[in-house]
């Protein structure tokens, strides 16, 4: 057969699942036995939906360095070094390669880990070439190949079938449906018939859960439904809250320093001190009010969040998400195998009359346990709870035309055949009903419909049982063995809801996180669920509803509705997308290939390493474990992320603006400059020494019993009111210094310098946490770095070589005695601040 070009590029045939087999397998330049081995290796190509793509090296390496603040104090080196301070420029420099070295490592280390679990499965697939059978990787099946599928089978493209037995198929990560699908090469479809129906095809991204198959291979990759779901979510991803946050908070400090910086050179130049000396003073304020340790501090907390998240079987993608996640304030959630346990279960077996039946189960087991062929998944959850051995005499195999099955075993009363299948394949052959009046069955079959009809609406998979006698040397079953039924009742099935389930959406609502259902599942089967974990289901909105709201309506809705239904992967996209723009910070956990659009619009995506890899993929936090109980451990890490990363803003922010402010206050009245450069810088570096520490700091409950979000509005009161407290305390010390003690420029600049840092250190213990600063104790490593850094600082004027090189003279001891009572009344008056403004810290 000659190859022609355009046949690798082509996408499937319009409408294969309508036409015939052959007809198929010409379109796709095919045959019966398969591809031979020249027609494989034309069309064999690496298409990138097969693997996980790692983020190039350096592409993470200048995300580290892209940050608003990590520019500014970019800047501050080139200015400080242009204007001949090397010392001081190398010392910014140090700190802006240290810390973004460092948040690359870590996330790079992330990416590594993420990019090996997704490589530690390699799915293999059998397919026929030139007749002979052979296993090849998944990602090398091609179009026209013609592959071999048994239970268990990862289908490894969309595929048209070409002989099917008993062939049943979980395509849940695709349609949403729960319960597998039956297959059957020879339907007659139209073209309309909707994804989950079409029965003579198969999907990429679905697995074989009974019978075996035999299909032609007709889109791979990108041409797949998998692959049309995935362009959906090949644009850029959005920015997290966290990454504006930040940014915005960068930007903030640039406008600060711009203005403060211009207004202190300005009016040193125009007291008469040296442009030189003025610009440097200046540009020395600038840098001690930028939290230089910023990135650090980040990369630290992230890293530190994702090792404790790692212990607690989570895997994080992305490290911002970490603080996303403990900022999310609306969790959407699928159904199957997150609140529910993912396996199908008999739940009830109900007899003619509607009440529990012993004998009913009792004839479903035995029908289950006798048959021969593929146990399908119905099957196992009725052994399961009603485990049995039977002496099975014959076997009338199920198929997707009669859509029932039927056994002739040995029974208590002599050989019984047992039929069970679908309620509307097998009540019609049925001539009443067990305990019956056969004049009376016409009415009692259509009580049973109308029961079924309610449990089926209900979210339960239904299925009818019925018997007869029937003599083993009457001959081979026959489908016309398949009449006079006595029907014996009916068997529901239901995916149950998931141990700790309703726990978890009760902590998780607890601690402010609203969760909401989303599910390609009918209307009754998610109001069920939802009311049984305790999610709202008063008003359930459907896929078609969403189509008929616009934008307005759409956010409105959301402000009221808990669970959404037969829901579409776009549906579920455009509920993230319009939460998000209801100022909500939203998690989506799910793993199919129909979530992957969510889980990338999503602040927070979350999949499992069972999932989908393009849900994997879009993810930014993969569990190890699924269950609501690991997202909720998960929230609180975050929480506790994210509090630590905002401690150490908090606290820099608003000591270093006041002693700034101070400092700029000072030069403006003083004779001479309040702290030299070299100084300030030495100020800030060893101030920040203990603030590394914080990433390990202990978190009070009540710091992570909420949501924690970025409010810039809040930040900047809290900047304000405790930055100008810092101010007062400040002018109170240069009035002990000068009033009190006559202090000359040296003697001046030694003291500050010592009482500026105890008085960070101080105010870092006494506003990390809410409560009073006696009521928690902080982590070990903070407390070491606090008195070493103490300890360094009081001794540093003391020290000749030290003192020299800095500009420095040994206080008096009562100078010292002074400043220790100001630096009491600076906690005191803190404490009493925090007291008054909670809502600043917590």
């Amino acid at each position: 057969m000659r190859e022609r070009a355009h046949v690798v590029d082509a996408e499937a045939p319009a409408a294969y699942w309508t036409m015939p087999a052959a007809v198929v397998l010409h379109a796709v330049g095919s045959r019966d036995s398969g591809l031979s081995r020249a027609q494989v290796q034309r069309r064999r190509r690496r298409d990138p939906l097969d693997e996980h793509r790692r983020r190039p090296a350096i592409r993470v390496l200048v995300t580290q360095f892209a940050s608003p603040v990590t520019l500014v104090l970019a800047a501050a080196t080139l200015i400080a070094v242009a204007l001949g301070d090397i010392a001081d420029g190398m010392i910014i420099l140090a700190i802006i390669v240290a810390s973004g070295l460092l948040g690359f490592w870590q996330e790079y280390r992330a990416d590594a880990a993420v990019a090996e679990l997704l490589a530690s499965v390699r799915v293999m697939s059998r397919v026929l070439r030139g007749g002979v059978e052979h296993s090849v990787p998944v990602r090398d099946v091609v179009r026209g190949d013609v592959i071999l599928l048994s239970a268990g089978d990862l289908v490894p493209a969309d595929a048209r079938l070409l002989e099917t037995d008993g062939l049943q198929v979980d395509a849940s990560a695709l349609t949403g449906e729960s319960f597998p699908a039956e297959k059957n090469a020879n339907a007659e479809l139209p073209e309309a018939t909707a994804l989950a129906a079409r029965s003579t095809a198969v999907q990429f991204g679905s697995h074989v859960v009974s019978g075996t198959a035999r299909a032609v291979v007709v889109a791979t990759g990108k041409q797949t439904e998998f692959g049309r779901v995935a362009r959906a979510v090949g644009g850029p991803s959005v920015r997290t809250s966290f990454e504006l946050g930040i940014a915005r908070f960068g930007w903030l400090l640039i406008r600060l320093v711009a203005v403060l910086t211009t207004f202190i050179f300005v009016v040193n130049w125009a007291l008469g001190r040296p442009v030189i000396e003025a610009l440097l003073f200046a540009l020395s304020l600038a840098v001690g009010i930028t939290p230089q340790m910023l990135p650090a501090i980040v990369a630290l907390s992230l890293a530190a969040g994702a090792r404790r998240l790692a212990q607690r079987h989570v895997i994080v993608k992305r490290l911002d998400a970490i603080e996303d996640l403990g900022a999310i304030t609306v969790l959407c959630t699928d159904k199957t195998g997150t609140l529910t346990s993912g396996a199908a279960e008999l739940s009830a077996a109900l007899g003619p009359d509607g009440e529990p039946s012993e004998r009913v189960a009792a004839l479903a087991a035995a029908n289950a346990a006798a048959q021969r062929g593929f146990r399908n998944p119905l099957d196992d959850g009725i052994l399961r709870v009603h485990p049995t051995e039977v002496v099975a005499l014959e076997e009338l195999p199920y198929d997707f035309q009669r859509k029932r099955l039927s056994v002739l075993v040995d029974w208590s009363g002599g050989p019984l055949l047992i039929t069970k299948g679908a309620v509307q394949s097998v009540l019609p052959r049925c001539v009443g009903a067990a305990g019956g009046e056969p004049a009376r069955w016409d009415a009692d079959r259509t009580h049973i419909e109308r029961r079924a009809d309610e449990l089926t609406a209900a979210g339960n998979r239904v299925l009818a049982v019925a018997t007869r006698p029937r003599n083993p040397a009457a001959g081979p079953l026959t489908v016309a063995d398949e009449t006079q039924l006595e029907f014996a009742g009916l068997l529901v099935f239901r995916d149950p809801p998931k141990p700790g389930a309703r726990e978890a959406v009760a902590t998780l609502r607890a601690a402010g996180v609203d969760v909401r259902l989303i599910t390609g599942d009918s209307v009754g089967c998610a109001r069920t669920i939802a009311t049984e974990v305790g999610i709202d289901a008063e008003r359930v909105v459907t896929g078609a509803d969403l189509g008929d709201l616009d934008s307005t309506r759409l956010a409105a809705t959301l402000r009221d509705v808990r669970v959404f239904a037969e829901v579409e992967p776009l549906h579920k996209e455009r509920i993230v997308a319009a939460l998000r723009a209801n100022r909500e910070v939203v998690a989506f956990l799910g793993d199919g290939i129909n979530d992957a659009p969510a889980l990338h619009a999503a602040d927070v995506g979350i999949s499992v390493d069972t999932a989908a890899d393009i849900a994997k993929q879009a993810a930014s936090v993969v569990l190890l474990d699924k269950g609501l109980d690991v997202v909720a451990t998960g929230v609180r890490l975050g929480r506790q992320t994210f509090a630590n990363t905002l401690k150490y803003i908090r606290l820099t922010t608003s000591a270093n603006l006041g002693n700034m402010a101070s400092l700029a206050i000072a030069s403006l009245v003083l004779p001479f400059l309040p702290l030299l450069p070299r100084q300030i810088l030495l100020l800030n570096f060893l101030s920040d020494i203990p603030a590394m520490f914080i990433a390990r700091d202990a978190v009070d409950e009540e710091q992570s019993a909420r949501p924690i979000r970025w409010h810039m509005r809040s930040l900047l009161r809290f900047m304000l009111a405790f930055g100008l407290l810092s101010t007062v305390f400040d002018l109170i010390t240069f009035a002990v210094l000068v009033v009190g003690f006559g202090a000359g420029e040296t003697l001046f600049q030694s003291a500050w310098f010592v009482m500026s840092t105890l008085t960070e250190l101080a105010v870092l213990f006494s506003l990390r946490i809410p409560r009073p600063i006696w009521k928690s104790q902080p982590a070990l490593g903070l407390l070491i770095a606090s008195f070493a850094v103490a300890a360094v600082t009081a001794a540093l004027p003391f020290l000749p070589p030290a003192a020299e090189l800095l500009g420095l003279q040994p206080p008096p001891l009562t100078l010292f005695a002074a400043l220790a009572l100001v630096l009491a009344g600076y906690v005191a008056a803190n404490e009493l601040l925090k007291r008054r403004l909670p809502h600043l810290i917590g």
